[in-house]
């Protein structure tokens, strides 16, 4: 890489947590980390958050951020998910800070992340899954993407965001979505229409936790690897 920087940023769900199912050296951020030298990676992935609660964390934490010498990995979980308020619980957040000349971890409270909660659509009432079409759920995540890249191309930020989940739709054209899925497709920071952990991974890497998930799993250090290779390693010049 011609360019250095000092730090990865990391943010997502399961699929990029630090220690399910595969080690942080092995797993897809962590190669991501070696491939760019940086000297610290902050993780701030954990299980089942939704994409509103990547960005909430993502646009929260700017004021820690330097532009310039950091790395954004920005992961995106199956979408049928939601972030709520958890009625004054003061939920905390905690993320994962790696020293990767030793991959030893320290916690750093994500506080821009305190005080919310995270719902499977399977969790709420019949009514919230009635409303919650994919065509309509991809739009709205969409709309978000289309608003985090402008800001982070604002910032002249270097970043990637990567499908963790399955292939968002790119044939998905309807009133709602004329003009923001094109602009998805065609944004060379964004993976989600083709090669996602998921998919890149299907029939080939079984997930680690197979017998539990299925395909839906989390991958070990091959299914980790394969994704990197294919789908994150050419986005990161």
């Amino acid at each position: 890489m011609s360019k250095k920087y000092n730090r990865l940023w990391v943010f997502g769900d399961s699929y990029s947590t630090p220690d399910i199912c595969v080690s942080p050296q092995e797993s897809f951020w962590g190669l991501t980390a070696s491939a760019l030298c940086v000297d610290t990676v902050i993780n701030c992935s954990r299980p089942k958050i939704s994409f509103d609660s990547v960005c909430q964390m993502l646009i929260g934490e700017q004021q820690r951020y330097n532009f310039d010498q950091d790395f954004f990995v920005i992961g995106l979980p199956p979408l049928e998910r939601i972030t709520v308020f958890d009625n004054y619980q003061d939920t905390a957040l905690v993320s994962s800070v790696f020293d990767t000349k030793t991959w030893q971890a320290q916690p750093s409270n994500v506080t821009s992340h305190h005080g919310l909660v995270n719902l499977q659509y399977k969790e709420l009432d019949r009514l919230s899954v009635l409303i919650s079409d994919r065509s309509w759920i991809e739009t709205q995540v969409l709309r978000q993407v289309f608003l985090i890249t402008r800001w982070l191309d604002s910032c002249d930020a270097n970043y990637i965001i990567v499908n963790l989940s399955k292939n968002l739709d790119p044939t998905n054209h309807w009133g709602p979505s004329q003009y923001i899925l094109d602009y998805c497709v065609n944004h060379n920071r964004c993976k989600l229409f083709d090669g996602s952990m998921y998919d890149v991974n299907l029939n080939i890497n079984r997930p680690a936790d197979y017998d539990n998930f299925g395909w839906h799993g989390h991958h070990g250090p091959a299914g980790n690897r394969h994704f990197f290779e294919t789908s994150v390693k050419d986005k990161l010049c």
